[in-house]
């Protein structure tokens, strides 16, 4: 037999296609790129096909959905009555430009049209920013804004009317927002961009803490609703909050130190009292959800986190008791010359779980669940504005895009 005939006659070559050309495949492949911003542009421009799997908003639903928590993408600097700053905590190709979620609360248009009146930054939660104007000092709600850096949409809300013995108008008041499927388990947040939310206003005086909540579902306030606190008339709430399950929590500081609860299906605050030995000599306090319940930090001197957890005993009491210890001063690779004692810890965001320590070489952000720390900054943006606040911001963003991954 001719040998020519023989190659002829033989089995064709094996499919050489490449697995990313399964249409069903291509799709698992892109679902476990990291939730990063730069992560699905790059990989739209790979090819068409690519570009029509990573633009599918399907797809970037289950990308949401699989990833599950959004990632911290950056933090929000207030500098009180001048601008809120947007730092990008992450390096290139995924840092996002800080001009990109800026905001100058002196230029705000659409409200507080008085001179007399100023924007003051109360903090974010997902996806979303809260801010309240109120009187030249930044007392009281007037009005509300609520903003989605990532679409750019703003909200405008009138403040509460006046009740009878009550005006929010007046009162020193702490903001809160968030989506208003905070309790459900199978919903992500930092995606939810269409999703209605909810506004939370508290104050505390005169022995007394009230609350009041916004529905944008039905577009007005709920009642005002209040409960006597143990502590003098010159109590206030702190600027943190943490959300456990439905329910949010702030410090209430006066006299003495207690938590704000705020249980937000019935709409009926509560004060909890915290142990004095606890928080009699600390260099910080702060609320976080590290071991799933409420509980709160105190850092020492010697920068040691110490954690407190609410717990129910057998016999049905609450009750607080100590809880792991983390000891910064080892956890960071710091010489004892390189600490700084203006402001150790910038803050501490409970939802997230993260501790922003300054020192001499530079800021940090530590991840308190896993121990993992990053240097975000090469000094302290505070150094000069010793009173302002950071909070980190989490969204499932794209980078270079004008459009959210939803």
């Amino acid at each position: 037999m001719n040998p020519c005939s023989r190659r002829r006659s033989a089995s064709p070559p094996p499919d050489t296609a490449s697995p990313t050309d399964d249409e069903n495949l291509l799709p698992e492949l892109l679902l476990r790129l990291p939730a990063r911003p730069s992560s699905l542009p790059r990989a739209s421009l790979v090819c068409k096909r690519w570009r029509q799997v990573a633009a599918d908003p399907q797809f970037l639903r289950r990308f949401c959905a699989h990833h599950r928590e959004a990632p911290i993408i950056g933090v929000f600097l207030d500098f009180y009555r001048g601008e809120l700053s947007f730092r990008s905590v992450l390096d290139p190709p995924d840092r996002i430009p800080s001009r990109r979620f800026s905001l100058r609360l002196d230029g705000i248009e659409g409200g507080c049209k008085s001179n007399t009146g100023i924007w003051s930054f109360r903090g974010c939660r997902h996806g979303l920013v809260v801010l309240t104007g109120g009187d030249h000092l930044g007392r009281g709600c007037r009005q509300v804004l609520v903003w989605d850096p990532v679409t750019g949409e703003q909200r405008f809300i009138s403040g509460p009317p006046p009740q009878p013995d009550h005006d929010w108008g007046n009162a020193h008041v702490q903001a809160d927002v968030l989506c208003v499927a905070a309790g459900d388990d199978g919903h992500v947040h930092g995606a939810c961009h269409s999703t209605p939310f909810k506004v939370v206003l508290v104050c505390a005086q005169k022995h007394v803490a009230r609350s009041c909540v916004y529905s944008s579902e039905t577009g007005s306030w709920g009642s005002t609703m209040s409960t006597k606190v143990q502590h003098n008339t010159m109590s206030c709430i702190g600027s943190r909050s943490i959300l456990v399950g439905n329910s949010l929590h702030w410090f209430i500081f006066g006299s003495g130190t207690g938590i704000l609860e705020l249980d937000l299906d019935t709409q009926i605050p509560a004060a909890v009292e915290l142990p004095e030995d606890a928080i009699e000599c600390h260099h910080g306090l702060y609320l976080s959800t590290l071991g799933g319940g409420v509980g709160f930090i105190t850092v020492s001197d010697d920068y040691v986190a110490q954690l407190w957890l609410r717990i129910t005993g057998f016999d049905g009491a609450a009750g607080w008791m100590p809880a792991q210890a983390i000891e910064l001063g080892k956890l960071l690779p710091l010489r004892p010359g390189e600490w700084t004692n203006l402001q150790t810890v910038m803050g501490v965001a409970g939802d997230d779980n993260v501790i922003f320590v300054s020192t001499n070489r530079g800021a940090f952000m530590v991840h308190l669940e896993t121990m993992q720390f990053k240097k975000i900054f090469d000094r302290n943006p505070f150094a000069d504005c010793t009173t302002s606040t950071i909070h980190p911001f989490s969204s499932f963003f794209a980078a270079g895009s004008s459009t959210p991954q939803h």
